[in-house]
């Protein structure tokens, strides 16, 4: 009710404004009847408030909108959602690099041994350090993230896990680098 009240006051304050503004457009100058026209408009947009009008009107429209029409809505609103997912796990959003080139790299041949059969993420890079499987399990991430998925998860975890920290564990820290050194190839 406090709200309501407030927007009642506005209303007769911007309403007093405008009357003044265009009497004194008349008297003085008729440049003022230009400044008094926006303040006429929000005069009647907070009386428009401030008299439920605005609220009738908009449970109207509401109620007009049919069943069909919210669900084809929320059906658009899922599209979008999955078209930005897909961009994302298809690596299009840092240009190129990250995962996407990692990936391309294992496929060549360069970073993995192993039969041909597998899966090159499976294979652990001739560096010794760990492969593109065991670096996710280690972050406790899905396949699918994105590289700034990827960072914020080992961001979190260093905090925890640094020697330094009350929970800290060096090795799960070293493992926990190891992880994110192979995944932002």
């Amino acid at each position: 009710m406090q709200n309501r009240s407030i927007v009642v006051g506005m209303a007769a304050t911007f309403i007093g404004l405008t009357a003044l503004l265009v009497i004194s457009g008349i008297v003085v100058s008729p440049v003022l009847l230009a400044v008094a026209l926006p303040f006429g408009l929000v005069s009647y947009f907070l009386w428009y408030q401030a008299s439920g009008r605005l609220r009738d009107r908009v449970r109207r429209e509401a109620g007009r909108v049919g069943p069909r029409d919210r669900e084809r809505a929320r059906q658009r609103a899922r599209a979008a959602e999955h078209r930005r997912a897909a961009h994302r796990r298809s690596g299009a959003t840092d240009g190129g690099f990250g995962r996407g080139r990692a990936r391309r790299g294992a496929a060549g041949g360069r970073r993995g041994s192993g039969s041909s059969g597998s899966d090159p993420r499976d294979r652990a890079p001739q560096t010794g350090g760990m492969s593109e499987r065991e670096a996710y399990e280690t972050l406790g991430l899905d396949r699918t993230a994105d590289q700034e998925t990827v960072r914020s998860t080992y961001r979190e975890r260093a905090k925890r896990l640094h020697p330094d920290g009350e929970d800290g564990d060096e090795e799960a820290f070293k493992e926990l680098n190891q992880a994110y050194e192979a995944l932002k190839e």
